[in-house]
């Protein structure tokens, strides 16, 4: 929703009563608990059909105490409604496009609803989504868990386009699954234009969505974009079961399947790399000139490493003057240029991190990179663990772990690559002083599914979004 005051037709009884169970359902110490003290208050309104925030200096959270009355019976559903809209602003959904459509707002919402359900399974928070909408009707089953998740989950055979199946398992994955990986907005949005093609559109069969997908809803807001990002960085890794939200765990193990990403996305890494690289040797054919050890002239000081004066003693000749040691340019094997690579493994990678590596992956086998992973720890990315999509991380984000292991090649590095959705965190400012003292360049790299800039935009000579990965 816009800046503006919205008329509120509410009872501060109301309010303080929404306030009271929402705040007995935080988790505490958690990142919901950070996010929700960030906002002014709370404001029930029935100007709007669900929650919203209201983007002004101090933003508000409107909430409509029928639906709630109606719909969230629990606290823990009172909970999840409010987390919806946050979520919203976190992921800036309404600045991705010019104008939100039906489709893209589906999309959007199954998303959200599906990472909340990841993050709360337990049986308290079940049952929210899943009165919202009805579990074999397409587009309504992607805005919620099938029947029976997440221990025995039931999948429709016969609901919505060819790809459903695919999609919803993706969204909601069976039991024991190892390999996690949410779709893309793309995958979604092509699904629901198909049915769209095969039935058209159905006013009457609007699914129900949750928070505010007014497209002029004032998240561009400065202040609370800054807000939520700095948040944003603290969330778990959502694919790798046991993690408590926080900044970042133990480091483990995490695997993933790289997938192969489109023709224009690998041309456009290629171009960035090469900016890293400075230039391109080739296979160790071209020479350069390069001051070595040799001899410079003769002198009459003695030298021990001239090896032809004991000869010269033995045939009688002059032994008066030396070969003089020094230094002269010869054309030697010009050493190959590698860049470094720092590629984000945190939880909010989950959907990239696939073709990210892939995209890594031909550059490292031939030599021309170094690629290190980081969360809130960095290490070495081995090319084997690289090509099996073997990770080691924290599920958090931290830049400044970065640029204290980069500042240990003072003098070495000039310039490297930062591969990242861009939710890092802020650099301090004595790093970003001691980066440019030494001359080092950092390009980062952002895919087109989420090309945040507002943290790296004082560390990053150059940011490049990638073009689509699918």
């Amino acid at each position: 929703m816009d800046n503006r005051r919205i008329p509120l037709h509410n009872t501060g009884q109301e309010a303080a009563k929404i306030l009271s169970r929402l705040l007995s359902s935080l988790p505490a110490a958690s990142f919901e608990m950070e996010t929700f003290a960030k906002l002014a208050g709370v404001v029930a309104s029935r100007r709007i059909p669900t929650a919203a925030v209201e983007c002004t200096h101090r933003p508000r959270l409107l909430i409509n105490p029928d639906f709630v009355q109606q719909f969230c019976v629990r606290d823990e559903h009172l909970f999840l409604l409010v987390m919806h809209e946050l979520w919203h602003v976190l992921l800036a959904h309404t600045s991705l496009y010019p104008r939100v459509t039906r489709a893209q707002n589906i999309a959007f919402d199954a998303i959200i609803n599906a990472g909340l359900m990841q993050h709360f399974h337990t049986p308290e928070y079940m049952g929210f989504f899943d009165k919202l909408n009805p579990p074999d009707k397409f587009p309504h089953l992607l805005l919620r868990p099938p029947v029976g998740w997440p221990n025995n989950p039931q999948y429709p055979d016969d609901a919505g386009p060819t790809g459903t199946g695919r999609i919803l398992r993706q969204l909601y994955p069976p039991p024991a699954t190892r390999r996690r990986s949410m779709p893309f907005y793309d995958e979604i949005l092509e699904l629901i234009k198909q049915d769209m093609r095969d039935h058209g559109i159905d006013p009457d069969a609007e699914p129900m969505l949750l928070g505010d997908h007014n497209a002029d809803n004032g998240y561009k807001n400065t202040y609370l974009k800054d807000v939520m990002g700095r948040i944003i960085q603290k969330w778990p890794m959502q694919n790798i079961p046991g993690q408590m939200p926080g900044q970042g765990g133990r480091l483990g193990d995490w695997q993933v399947d790289p997938f192969i990403a489109a023709q224009p996305t690998r041309q456009a890494f290629a171009n960035v790399l090469r900016l890293a690289l400075k230039h391109n040797p080739g296979n160790f054919r071209r020479k350069e000139r390069l001051p070595i050890p040799g001899i410079t002239g003769q002198g009459v000081l003695p030298n021990p490493r001239d090896r032809l004066m004991p000869a010269r003693r033995l045939l009688g000749a002059p032994t008066t003057l030396w070969a003089q040691q020094g230094s002269i340019k010869a054309r030697v094997p010009e050493q190959r240029v590698q860049a470094h690579v720092y590629l984000d493994v945190s939880g909010s990678m989950s959907r990239t991190l696939p073709y990210l590596i892939n995209l890594i992956l031909p550059f490292v086998a031939q030599g021309k990179a170094d690629v290190f992973q980081f969360s809130t720890e960095v290490e070495y990315l081995p090319l084997n663990s690289l090509k099996q999509g073997l990770v080691r991380t924290t599920g958090g984000t931290q830049i400044n772990c970065v640029l204290e292991h980069l500042l240990k090649y003072e003098g070495r590095i000039r310039r490297v690559l930062i591969v990242t959705d861009g939710y890092t965190g802020r650099p301090l400012p004595q790093h970003l002083q001691r980066l440019a003292d030494n001359g080092m360049k950092v390009y980062v790299v952002l895919p087109a599914e989420s090309p945040y800039e507002e943290d790296l935009r004082d560390l990053a000579a150059s940011v490049t979004v990638l073009p689509p990965l699918g």
